[in-house]
């Protein structure tokens, strides 16, 4: 048995572990044996892929746009889940729910407006305009830069501290983020290009449609370090009569490695359901179980064989082997990794939506 004291996190160790999520689909086994070295190099590249200076700066200074562009309190309210720094697993799953159900209420209201009222917008007086960070405020104020497109705004991205995670000072400008605004008709879209140099690390198009019944939010783009490019999905459907489903994808061709992640709560206090697979080239993972809570059971099968079990409560996870022998070192390794994919994995709606919280209308 192996027990795991919960750390703090800061934002950009979430970030790196959170969006790394791959689509996968069919029976969770895999013909490769498990290779538990080989499962924690997996994990450890997906999470590089995101741990470039330039996405940093972005989960930095993100939640920061919406209130540049007018305040919009759908993620304005919701910085907490955002700012993960001494967050308890439990309180990250919920406020991941929170900003989902947020962008519900948004897309709700959008399908029973007329098409000239749904669509996103950008604000009149900043469309085509360039914001730029102030210390003296830590807020972004317009600038005069060139103007763009009228469907576009753009953030300056700066250097950031490795220690505090703010802004270095004197600002150092390191690159942009573009918001686009793609929306028709009652479909609210966004695209959203985070640029250093000449290198895109992040592109990605976040649309909110709705039904009588439900509504839905899409994240889907990637991310790169400028050499190792990761494919993301990511879902959030909310029925308003039977609940929330957050599903997480995304992969990682070079490496041949894919996770699908499910998290469904009936209600905002109801267990939620966790699925998780992680396959690959060194096996198959995967982890099922339910959370009340802080408190959680989840079973881990290797290749389709019942493996392990993992146990959580506020401040640990213990992690047993189904036959009662200790883990190995590697073993432990890999299944704290796994478990850390979906502990982190419901932040990475938060961030996705964190720069167009400004323009979807208010519920």
């Amino acid at each position: 048995m192996r027990v795991l004291q919960f750390a703090k996190r800061s934002v950009v160790t979430v970030a790196l572990v959170s969006v790394a999520l791959t689509a996968c689909g069919g029976d969770p086994t895999s013909d490769a044996p498990f290779n538990p070295g080989g499962t924690s190099a997996d994990i450890e590249a997906m999470n590089s892929t995101f741990a470039s200076p330039t996405f940093n700066s972005f989960s930095t200074f993100s939640w920061m746009f919406a209130p540049a562009l007018g305040g919009s309190p759908i993620i304005s309210n919701a910085v907490a889940a955002i700012n993960a720094r001494g967050k308890s697993p439990a309180e990250i799953r919920a406020a991941a729910a929170r900003v989902a159900q947020r962008f519900a209420a948004t897309a709700r209201k959008a399908d029973g407006l007329s098409t000239s009222e749904a669509a996103m917008a950008i604000p009149a007086g900043v469309a085509g305009r360039t914001f730029i960070y102030d210390p003296g405020t830590d807020a972004y104020v317009l600038s005069d830069r060139a103007l763009l497109a009228t469907n576009k705004v753009r953030f300056i991205l700066y250097a950031v501290d490795p220690v505090t995670f703010g802004p270095v000072i004197p600002l150092v400008e390191t690159g942009y983020v573009e918001l686009t605004d793609l929306s028709e008709g009652s479909t609210q879209a966004a695209r959203i290009q985070v640029v250093s140099g000449t290198t895109t690390y992040v592109d990605y198009t976040v649309t909110g449609t709705s039904s009588a019944s439900s509504a839905r939010i899409t994240v889907s783009g990637y991310v790169t370090d400028g050499y190792v490019q990761a494919n993301m999905t990511l879902r959030s459907v909310f029925s308003f009569t039977s609940g929330l489903s957050l599903i997480y994808s995304l992969d990682v061709p070079q490496r041949g490695v894919s996770v699908d992640l499910t998290h469904q709560q009936d209600t905002p206090t109801s267990p939620v359901n966790i699925s998780l697979i992680v396959r690959g080239p060194n096996g198959t993972v995967t982890m099922s179980g339910q959370f009340i809570g802080a408190d959680g059971t989840l079973n881990i099968r290797i290749n389709g064989d019942a493996f392990a079990t993992i146990t959580t409560t506020e401040t640990s996870v213990t992690i047993t082997r189904g036959d009662g022998t200790p883990l190995a070192d590697d073993e432990y390794e890999a299944l704290n990794g796994v478990f850390e994919i979906q502990v982190s994995a419901n932040l990475a709606f938060s961030q996705m939506m964190a720069p167009v919280g400004g323009l979807f209308s208010e519920p």
